[in-house]
């Protein structure tokens, strides 16, 4: 079996390769993609960065058996207004379906300039924001809805804003450019063009225009830019991946971004040692489709002690996510914990709330993978030489239900203390499924029985859903 390790996450990569060992003495590995042959393989397995996978595909359809750790698309679980389109299907198919139960209402929107967020609102699929907003303008803050903007295709907390009414949103947002006279523009983009030269030769990022408020002229804010990054194994040649900056506190590229969700702010959560949290569970997509969920939890802290936004509207007090802490602060914080510790009390929710949680995580989890392999299949695409690892965030509210909060393709790992030791124990039983799904697993071996035991099994779709007309998977 012709092996490639190139994971995301560097320091797990030497173990990825002792636990293929395992099962696979004999295995050949290699350091450089350049290395690995391109004629047909009887066996090749690939675990890669997500970002990576152009070429790799191509081994993968030279490959009588073969498995890669990325579908050909998994953006109906990944982007968040995706998500809450297949959930919206769902619904609509199957009024009696407890997943919407579980996931905050979420609206759709297209956003560029903070002059016309008013007609984005209007434009919506639902129009629930817009009456939310309009009716907390006559609401103390203590009584209003509150609301939470995600970027659509942004992932750790980066872009994530709370507001309770349109002057509120509209102050997240951009501005449109200030208009010029012909003589100012051509001067101004003559200016700019010296610029961005100047930047190239420096490698500094594009920087764009911004305001600090919705009745200022236009000023310049260097709290954003596109920060363009290549990525090796982009099929014919390298391609780029494309990364937003934000400026703490400040404006977003909304003009740069557009797609958005707002989604309900969940107010009401029981705090641990007073900060707010959220469980991440693991999530494993085998096949087409066998889903997993490690049995393992993590709980996340926030930083800062949780207040309601209206008291304190501070991101680090109201996100959980660890990208938005330092590395010193999580660590000395134990901001990542075991969610079946006594780090996390028995006695916060009363007996038995935690088993109920992982009830809720399994069954919502089942219920969402399964909507989106059959209601957005050209986003979700299943094929039997393809897996992926995902990590599914759920929030805890006071009454002990959980709340869908997002699904993040190729999850960091640290390698620190509770969240490092999991990470290789989920690492093992990973590689076990997959060795398992190529005939490859040492399964008759009671040695891996604990190893194969920490994942458990949620849905198989194997023999409900339709034959895959995908035959070969070009990403270049």
């Amino acid at each position: 079996m012709h092996v490639f390790i190139n994971g995301a996450c560097p320091w797990l990569n030497p173990h990825l390769r002792k636990f293929i060992l395992d099962h696979v003495p004999d295995a050949i590995f290699y350091d450089s993609f350049e290395d690995f042959p391109n004629e047909p393989l009887e066996e090749s397995f690939q675990y890669l960065d997500g970002w990576e996978i152009g070429r790799n595909f191509a081994i993968l359809n030279n490959s009588k058996n073969g498995l890669i750790n990325a579908y050909p698309s998994s953006d109906a679980l990944a982007r968040k207004d995706y998500l809450a389109r297949v959930v919206d299907f769902w619904r609509a198919k199957r009024p009696e379906s407890k997943l919407p139960d579980h996931v905050p209402l979420t609206v759709r929107l297209s956003l560029d300039y903070a002059e016309y967020v008013d007609e984005s609102l209007t434009a919506a699929d639902d129009l629930s924001l817009l009456y939310s907003l309009e009716q907390n303008e006559s609401r103390e803050p203590i009584e209003r809805d509150w609301w939470i903007l995600k970027p659509a295709l942004i992932d750790c907390g980066a872009g994530i804003r709370i507001f309770s009414t349109v002057e509120e949103l509209a102050s997240h947002l951009e501005l449109a450019e200030y208009e010029y006279t012909d003589d100012e523009e051509e001067a101004e983009e003559e200016e700019e063009r010296e610029k961005e030269k100047e930047k190239e030769k420096d490698g500094v990022s594009l920087s764009l225009p911004g305001l600090n408020a919705l009745d200022a002229l236009v000023t310049t804010i260097s709290g954003f830019g596109l920060d363009e990054k290549k990525a090796q194994g982009g099929g014919k040649g390298d391609h780029k991946r494309v990364q937003y900056v934000f400026k703490k506190d400040g404006r977003i590229p909304s003009a740069q971004m557009r797609e958005f969700v707002a989604q309900q702010y969940i107010v009401r959560i029981p705090p641990v040692e007073g900060k707010k949290w959220h469980v991440r569970a693991y999530v494993l997509a085998m096949g087409r489709l066998k889903v997993h969920v490690f049995r393992e939890l993590l709980a996340l802290l926030a930083c800062e002690d949780y207040q309601p936004p209206w008291e304190n509207p501070s991101l680090r007090s109201s996100l959980t996510n660890t990208a938005l802490q330092d590395e010193d602060e999580f660590v000395s914080n134990e901001s990542m914990r075991d969610f079946w510790s006594d780090a996390v009390p028995e006695k916060l929710l009363g007996d038995g709330w935690k088993e109920g949680v992982w009830d809720q995580i399994c069954n919502v989890t089942a219920e969402l993978f399964k909507a989106a392999a059959h209601t957005m299949a050209d986003k979700f695409n299943t094929v039997g030489k393809s897996f992926e690892l995902f990590a599914a965030d759920f929030l805890v509210d006071d009454n002990g239900k959980v709340w869908l909060l997002e699904v993040n393709e190729t999850p960091a790992f640290y390698n620190h203390d509770k969240a490092g030791e999991l990470a290789l124990r989920l690492m093992e039983s990973v590689v076990f499924a997959a060795m398992e799904h190529m005939g490859k697993a040492r399964a008759g071996d009671g040695k891996f029985d604990a190893v194969k035991s920490r994942f458990v099994k949620v849905l198989d779709e194997t023999t409900n859903l339709p034959k895959s007309q995908i035959t070969e998977i070009n990403c270049s």
